[in-house]
């Protein structure tokens, strides 16, 4: 696997829920070593009375074009949350869609897509600015 095609950066992504609840957004940033994922998310709470920001490490494998993973919440209210996450890479490994589930609770689908490199973006500029 080359550089360019690691899941390794920084994140943004939506998860919906199966019922009438509205779907969540969160960032992520993952790690990967050797076909292992590792990584951490924020979210915030679902409560209105409590609008916390909830934090999440992730841990899981990538196999050519899926990945597995579970996400726990550090959080000892949402302690008992693992949340069972998988999903498919694009091609150009910039997008991971797929399905999360929490054992014998609800399940839903999510979309991950990964942060523009702050280098292109200003390349681009530039780029647009030359012409």
């Amino acid at each position: 696997m080359s550089g360019s095609d690691s899941l390794s950066g920084e994140w943004d992504g939506i998860f919906n829920y199966p019922s009438h609840l509205p779907p969540k957004t969160f960032t992520a940033v993952l790690r990967e070593e050797d076909g292992a994922l590792t990584g951490e998310t924020t979210e915030s709470s679902e409560a209105r009375l409590d609008p916390s920001i909830l934090h999440a490490w992730l841990e899981g494998r990538r196999s050519a074009g899926s990945v597995r993973f579970v996400k726990s919440y550090d959080a000892s209210s949402r302690a008992h949350y693992v949340v069972h996450y998988t999903g498919t890479i694009a091609s150009d490994a910039n997008e991971i869609t797929g399905q999360w589930h929490v054992p014998g609770a609800w399940s839903g689908t999510f979309i991950m897509v990964r942060r523009a490199a702050k280098t292109e973006s200003i390349e681009r500029k530039v780029a647009e600015t030359i012409r």
